[in-house]
């Protein structure tokens, strides 16, 4: 039996992704910075040989992701694979935010790879609410938001990694809206908002 292969198998997404895979009995093949290079594409096709379907994911943030994408569906091409789901963000046409442009790109190039592909849209994770993530936050506190569970989203990524139903298909994974505040206020936790600037080595390590 083939493989599903999944890029960042060693982060929350990815492990959310690999544990639904799982939980169906699909074979699956984590890849991690010990095997490939996404910045270079080293490792890449050797690892996705033997692989029919791949669950794209990039770095959070990565000011390359457009080119990652090129490198990813190039050397899946190359290796067989035949399917490949990318993992992009809710709402990717933000102007304001540079980094879902760059989603919006990456989503281009999938669509033209020539691979059957799906691309799952999800909102920001539920999990980011716990005393490991919970610090300083790239937005405003009363923004609204769509939350979404990570069990969610891999249960999703397995379902556009093996329905053909949904090949061609973009789809969102969200939940209903709420904001930092609100959230925060049902947990008794107390939001302090300052302003940061692009250049504030404080925000940028955060």
């Amino acid at each position: 039996m083939s493989s599903t292969a999944v890029i960042g198998g060693a982060g929350k997404t990815g492990q959310a992704i690999l544990g639904a895979l799982a939980a169906r009995h699909l074979e699956s093949r984590s890849l991690t910075r010990a095997d490939i290079d996404l910045n270079t594409g080293a490792g890449l096709v050797e690892s996705l040989r033997g692989c029919h379907a791949l669950y794209a994911l990039a770095p959070n943030f990565h000011p390359d992701e457009v080119a990652i994408a090129k490198r990813v569906v190039d050397a899946a091409r190359e290796a067989g694979v035949t399917r490949v789901v990318f993992h992009s963000v809710l709402q990717p046409q933000l102007s304001a935010m540079p980094h879902h442009l760059a989603k919006s790109r990456a989503e281009e190039v999938v669509i033209n790879s020539g691979l059957e592909w799906a691309i799952l849209q999800p909102g920001p994770y539920a999990q980011n609410f716990t005393p490991e993530v919970v610090g300083a936050l790239g937005y405003r506190a009363d923004a609204p938001f769509s939350f979404v569970d990570l069990a969610d989203v891999g249960q999703a990524a397995v379902r556009l990694l093996t329905d053909g139903a949904t090949t061609y298909g973009i789809f969102e994974a969200c939940g209903p809206t709420t904001s930092v505040s609100e959230v925060a206020s049902l947990l008794g936790w107390q939001v302090q908002e300052r302003a940061f600037t692009p250049s504030d080595d404080s925000y940028a390590q955060k």
